[in-house]
């Protein structure tokens, strides 16, 4: 018995879970010789960690997890590099992404309006007739030498029989008046689902397109895709994203359609991504909130490791009014638009909470925080949400006592790093003290929120060293410094990247660290994100990610 008891001890003691090592149960592969960052709760740090299927069966020392093998076990030497849980995306459209990005005239990277137009004229002169002209985002005006996109009528030069649309983001595309007249849209007409339509001097649709519900309705309409190339789409984006150790994502506005794509590829086995999906519900559909989410016998949570349902996503967006007041040494800030009263969001996330949903709100300014937070509490009220993880998307604006009425709300913080136009830009759409404050990680970190970290892609990038980086310099990728208080330390940001998504999404007891019983999703990285030089760290990248002990990624001089 005590001899019992003093291995029971020494296994203990080097963190190896006792139960993993009975006869029969031999880990399948063994990694060891590596720097492996847990996240366990003491953020311990080991050296070894046997898989078995798709889970970590145990982690220690390398003597120790080596005495686990047996013949048959894969043995790795990770040469000493180190190793963290997968990175997860805490906001991410990558279906739509892939729509942006991966379709027609391959567009990312131009820099001048010359450019471009001649890329698409070439598309034109290749065109089967009443083929539909589509150009591919990754470009930005801002990085144009003219500082502007297209206008309608410099497209229709390039064509009067074809549509043109050029997407930008998912929230911006360009048109000529052949597409223009495809969708119906003319001086008379006032908005397109939901979404102003911009107007010349003289009354004419510029053939500029704002706004998510619009621009992406717009690309599906002009330029649809089947089934099976929609399949083929997210199967490419998986594995882009896998490059970048990305292993978990919130797909956070995804409509039924776009689920079933997703429920395919799960029923295939095909996803190399753990998906947690949010059904896209948007402004108009306030009033229909009942009838919407009624005809769901299940609801957030439910699913499995690969795929399971979120959230009502990104609903209500721009609430406003957008700001608490405006910054006195800004343009004026945003005013946002009206899309819902209070009144009407507020019955509409009652009726989310009676069916048993959580929201996830798009929140772009304080004011519209102050709203969506009197909403989540008038529900609080009839059935206790502080339990259920509602979240709030974005926030970069948020105050002391903002964080104070979250807490006590058990409200969780999905935050991303979305200083897209620099330093500059920050301070002339909120002001420098605002901008000071933007994405105040320290604070909220220091009110006990749980927090997890994102990037809004493709509105930003989708690389996780990048926020990891931001929120522990506080350097914008211009260089310039900003908000140096809400600095965190680099093993917050990387929980802040890893295990607090996984409490996000209610799996913190499955995933978002390197432990026994947990999902096996790993990255392991070409230096040592926690150690080397602040300037360096953008440098960093995956040699190899494994989701489910399964490499899904390999880099060509990566050596595994």
């Amino acid at each position: 018995m005590r001899v019992a008891v003093a291995v029971f001890l020494v296994c203990l003691m080097a963190g190896v879970a006792f139960p993993q090592q009975a006869k029969g149960n031999a880990p399948d592969a063994i990694f060891y010789n590596a720097k492996v960052v847990t996240v366990d709760p003491s953020f311990s740090i080991q050296q070894a960690f046997a898989v078995k299927g798709d889970r970590f069966i145990a982690v220690g020392t390398n003597a120790t997890i080596k005495n686990l093998r047996n013949p048959a076990t894969h043995m790795v030497d990770l040469h000493g590099h180190t190793v963290v849980p997968g990175f997860a995306d805490n906001h991410n459209h990558q279906y739509d992404a892939a729509l942006i990005l991966l379709r027609g005239v391959n567009l990312a990277g131009v820099r001048s309006l010359t450019e471009m137009l001649n890329r698409v004229r070439q598309a034109v002169a290749n065109a089967k007739p009443g083929e539909t002209i589509l150009g591919s985002g990754g470009w930005s005006e801002a990085r144009l030498v003219e500082q502007r996109g297209p206008t309608r009528y410099e497209l229709d030069q390039l064509s009067t029989d074809h549509s043109i649309v050029l997407m930008r983001t998912r929230a911006s595309l360009y048109l000529n008046t052949a597409a223009l007249n495809a969708l119906g849209i003319s001086r008379e007409t006032e908005s397109f689902e939901g979404n102003r339509i911009p107007k010349d001097a003289n009354g004419e649709p510029t053939g500029v397109i704002s706004g998510v519900a619009s621009a992406m309705k717009i690309a599906v309409k002009l330029a649809p895709e089947t089934d099976d190339q929609k399949r083929q789409l997210i199967l490419t984006e998986q594995k882009e994203q896998n490059a970048l150790g990305l292993t978990s994502i919130r797909e956070v506005s995804l409509s039924p359609e776009t689920m079933r794509i997703y429920y395919q590829l799960w029923l295939e086995k095909k996803l190399t991504m753990r998906v947690s999906m949010g059904l896209d519900v948007g402004p108009n559909d306030a009033q229909n909130m009942g009838q919407i989410l009624s005809a769901w016998g299940v609801g957030p949570g439910f699913g499995n490791d690969w795929l399971r349902l979120d959230c009502v996503g990104e609903f209500a967006i721009d609430l406003v009014p957008y700001l608490r007041e405006s910054p006195a040494n800004s343009a004026g800030g945003k005013s946002g638009s009206t899309t819902i009263s209070a009144d009407l969001f507020r019955n509409a996330v009652v009726t989310m909470n009676r069916y048993g949903w959580r929201p996830a709100i798009h929140i772009s300014g304080d004011k519209a925080l102050d709203v969506v937070l009197d909403g989540y509490s008038a529900a609080d009220r009839e059935h206790s949400i502080r339990e259920r993880r509602w979240v709030v998307e974005h926030i970069p604006l948020v105050h002391p006592d903002q964080m104070d009425r979250m807490s006590q709300l058990g409200v969780v913080v999905s935050a991303q790093f979305q200083t897209y136009g620099g330093y500059d830009g920050m301070v002339r759409t909120l002001g420098e003290e605002r901008a000071e404050g933007t994405v105040p990680m320290r604070e909220m970190l220091d009110h006990h929120l749980v927090v997890s970290a994102g990037s809004d892609w493709p509105g930003a990038t989708n690389n996780p060293i990048v926020p990891f980086y931001f929120y522990v310099t506080r350097k914008t990728f211009d260089g310039k410094l900003v908000g140096a208080k809400e600095r965190i330390s680099r093993e917050e940001a990387l929980r802040v990247a890893t295990i607090n998504e996984a409490y996000t999404t209610y799996e913190e007891k499955v995933k978002g660290s390197i432990e026994a019983g947990k999902l096996a999703d790993f990255v392991i990285l070409s230096q040592d994100i926690l150690t080397v030089p602040e300037e360096q760290i953008l440098a960093t990248h995956p040699l190899a990610t494994f989701v489910g002990g399964q490499e899904v990624f390999a880099s060509s001089n990566g050596g595994f």
